[in-house]
């Protein structure tokens, strides 16, 4: 870590780019050109060893280019731009992935917001090969005990503050896979982190350590490489964990507590449930009843309707006969007229 630089006191934040050349270290570079915060240099490491990389599109950001003239492992590489940094503030980011032009205000205002807080990471897209976003992304709180089991935070979603350096923090290069799993770690024993749950930075999947798989079995088998990976980190970092540690990471994976509480809550379902049902037969109950009133009301409509009609009928009849008398008595005071 380059030390004794005025640009410190401007709280300068200094990228780290590890760089195979890809084609997509344009974006990446692109990405860090257009942040919204003034005060960035950044560190292009080149581990390829060829020394012929294209930073045009850096634009006008101070860039300090880093090759040893061989090619670097990605520890060896990050240690390499942790040298040459001269920022405050420290991020890194490989050359297949970006971030959004508010990534670095919204973690510098993090870190500047706390004085407990000494690294702050955003929330991460995770992306196909060719950019266009898929249905997950990482946006875990953070958890001290959860970072003894899994690697949730990716490298470019994080800024730390440099003085974390002077407790030794460095990438440990006898880790191909995971080994910024390990410098989070490292950086934990020091510092608190804070989770910004924005999404400002995107993870490019099928890159050269491709460890969030979506198939998560293969963590876990003693063949591949990540699992092999895995077992190198716990086999480094069981030694420093107590034993509270360790008894709030079984804790975790405990599936007895968790079990108990979807116990309770299928019972408490099962409760309101039969209430439910309850309820739903008192309503059928009230609503056959409000049927057969209205069927006999519906009756009485009817016959009353009969009723009419028949009295209707009577009515018809009776001033017939009553027509038919009264025509009939006239014509007989007509007859006795006449004679």
């Amino acid at each position: 870590m380059s030390v004794e630089n005025p640009a410190k006191k401007k709280n300068q934040v200094s990228i780290i780019c590890r760089t195979l050349g890809r084609p997509e270290l344009q974006q990446a570079l692109r990405s860090i050109a257009s942040q919204d915060y003034p005060n960035i240099e950044i560190v292009l490491v080149d581990a390829t060893g060829k020394q012929s990389i294209d930073s045009a599109a850096s634009g006008d950001r101070p860039l300090e280019f880093v090759s040893t003239g061989s090619a670097l492992s990605r520890s060896a590489a990050a240690n390499a731009g942790l040298e040459a940094a001269h920022g405050k503030y420290i991020q890194f980011l490989d050359d297949d992935d970006w971030i959004d032009p508010s990534h670095v205000s919204q973690l510098v205002n993090a870190l500047e917001s706390s004085d407990e807080t000494a690294a702050a990471y955003s929330s991460t897209q995770k992306t196909n090969a060719a950019g266009d976003s898929l249905d997950y992304v990482f946006r875990e709180a953070f958890d001290p005990i959860l970072l003894m089991r899994d690697n949730y935070i990716p490298i470019h979603s994080i800024l730390f503050d440099s003085s974390l350096l002077e407790h030794g923090c460095r990438f440990d290069e006898a880790f191909d896979i995971y080994e910024d799993w390990d410098f989070w770690l490292q950086l934990s024993q020091h510092a608190n982190f804070q989770h910004i749950d924005s999404i400002t930075a995107y993870y490019r999947e099928g890159g050269d350590s491709d460890t969030a798989l979506a198939d998560v079995r293969l963590r876990y088998q003693a063949d591949t490489n990540l699992g092999k990976g895995r077992a190198a980190i716990f086999e480094k970092w069981l030694p420093k964990w107590t034993g509270e540690q360790m008894n709030f990471l079984i804790g975790q994976l405990d599936q007895s507590v968790l079990l108990c509480e979807q116990d309770a809550r299928i019972h408490s379902e099962l409760r309101e449930n039969a209430e439910l049902q309850h309820e739903i037969e008192k309503r059928d109950c009230q609503i056959n009843e409000l049927d057969l009133k209205f069927q006999e009301t519906a009756s009485q409509l009817e016959q009353q309707q009969d009723y009419s009609k028949q009295q209707a009928r009577l009515q018809g009849q009776l001033q017939a006969r009553l027509q038919a008398r009264s025509a009939a008595g006239t014509a007989g005071t007509e007859s006795t007229a006449y004679q």
